[in-house]
């Protein structure tokens, strides 16, 4: 069995924003938000000149700003704040200034060095210490179940939750390498689905870090409903990935796919799962989106490539604006407005308004690929009836989520929380081809 996100598989160039860095001297109101340490050597902040003694790099380093409340960028190293670069924006250095700076974040200090970052046609800088090469995302991890069903031949296929991703990541060492077979032995390789032992089960949930005293809630998505499972009560299993071929090599642990046996009993069809003590989810906030058509020239602001801040921006050039879409909740405003070239639509830029205040509060673009692909929009006056994308307050006690977009050949989806400070959710669905 093969966990297919057809429906709602989503990637967003993520535009978030995190931790917040202040100049010298600046009084903070929080512990948590990051500050300069002064040192005697350190020069007036606005008086910092462009270093004589820079390098430019071989090979430019595309980094993910990963302050939680944003990194500011600056004219100059220590120079004047000219604005910041929300959670997640990735980066383009091109400049070592050679100078050093120490950070206080909480109760670490982080070392690092001032480098230059091209905008549009200039350098700004940045503290490097706030700089990963990998993005980041949040804590919460979400899954996908497979239902029950019976083939035309008469088969069954129990319902099953995949949680080969967790299980994978986790063995795999440091240099790269994974371990080889830690749960499966030789003979239960020779099997197709292998229904875990106590000793195997135990190693398994230790490697996924799932405690027999965790609950499964699935959130049926077109339903609005929560169904909940306890691990104690679930058998744990692994089943041969889909894709395996047999005449080729022969099976490893890493041919298969770990996860827990729903029995019969689940076949409510699209979800989001999470494995934990206490349910994230809620009922009654989430709504299927029906976009309205509306004219190009009524589309709030005028789209630019320069919102893509990587290298991908070149693929934009020649896109004209073409249809124009709105849905709207009590809230919020939604717009995606289709971009073609030459009369062909290839990509789309959206846009998420408070109507209230007119702000902007996220804009991205989601670009066809050859790794994903445009998920048609359900319009009014459509005799669609497949909902594709939502939005609303699905988690307790957390902002409106948005996800839906794009559909993936390769890689999972996440959903977008509308809310600058937090990085999105990914749902794990192991796409392993």
């Amino acid at each position: 069995m093969k966990v297919v996100l057809k429906w709602f598989c989503l990637i967003f160039p993520i535009l978030l924003l995190c931790c917040k860095e202040e100049v010298p001297n600046q009084k903070t109101e929080t512990t948590d938000i990051p500050v300069e340490i002064k040192k005697q050597d350190t020069t007036s902040t606005d008086l910092v000149n462009i270093p004589k003694n820079t390098t430019t790099p071989k090979h430019y380093e595309h980094l993910f700003v990963i302050a939680k409340s944003g990194l500011n960028y600056r004219a100059s190293p220590k120079g004047t704040i000219l604005g910041k670069y929300p959670l997640n924006t990735q980066l383009k250095v091109i400049e070592y200034t050679k100078i050093t700076d120490q950070v206080k974040d909480t109760e670490k200090t982080i070392t690092g060095e001032w480098v230059g970052i091209e905008k549009d046609k200039d350098t700004v800088y940045v503290f490097n210490g706030f700089l990963s090469s990998d993005p980041i995302v949040s804590d919460t991890q979400l899954y996908y179940a497979s239902s029950y069903f019976k083939e035309n031949n008469g088969a069954t296929r129990t319902a099953f939750l995949n949680v080969s991703e967790t299980y994978f990541e986790n063995t795999t060492l440091e240099n790269g390498d994974r371990e080889e077979n830690i749960i499966l032995s030789s003979d239960n390789i020779s099997q197709d689905t292998i229904r875990l032992n106590l000793n195997q089960r135990k190693k398994f949930l230790e490697k996924t870090k799932i405690s027999e005293l965790d609950n499964i809630y699935i959130y049926g998505i077109g339903s609005d409903t929560i169904k909940t499972y306890s691990i104690k009560d679930l058998q744990a299993i692994a089943c041969i990935n889909i894709y395996f071929s047999g005449d080729n090599y022969e099976k490893s642990e890493f041919d298969y796919e770990f996860g827990f046996d729903l029995g019969k009993h689940y076949n409510a069809g699209d979800n989001l799962v999470f494995i934990g003590k206490k349910n994230p989810f809620q009922t009654g906030k989430l709504k299927a989106m029906l976009w309205e058509k509306i004219e190009t020239k009524n589309f709030p602001k005028t789209f630019n490539a320069e919102i893509i801040n990587n290298d991908r921006r070149r693929w934009f050039t020649g896109f004209e604006p073409a249809e124009s879409y709105k849905f709207s909740t009590e809230n919020l405003d939604y717009y995606i407005q289709n971009l073609a070239k030459d009369g062909v639509f290839k990509h789309r830029y959206m846009l998420v308004i408070n109507p209230k205040t007119g702000t902007i509060i996220f804009e991205n673009v989601q670009i066809d690929s050859e790794s994903a692909y445009l998920v048609p929009l359900r319009t009014k006056n459509t005799t669609e009836r497949y909902e594709s994308q939502w939005t609303g307050e699905l988690f307790k006690n957390k902002p409106t989520v948005l996800f839906g977009f794009l559909s993936y050949s390769f890689g999972c989806s996440s959903i977008t929380v509308l809310d600058k400070t937090e990085p999105s959710i990914p749902i794990l669905c192991d796409n392993r081809h």
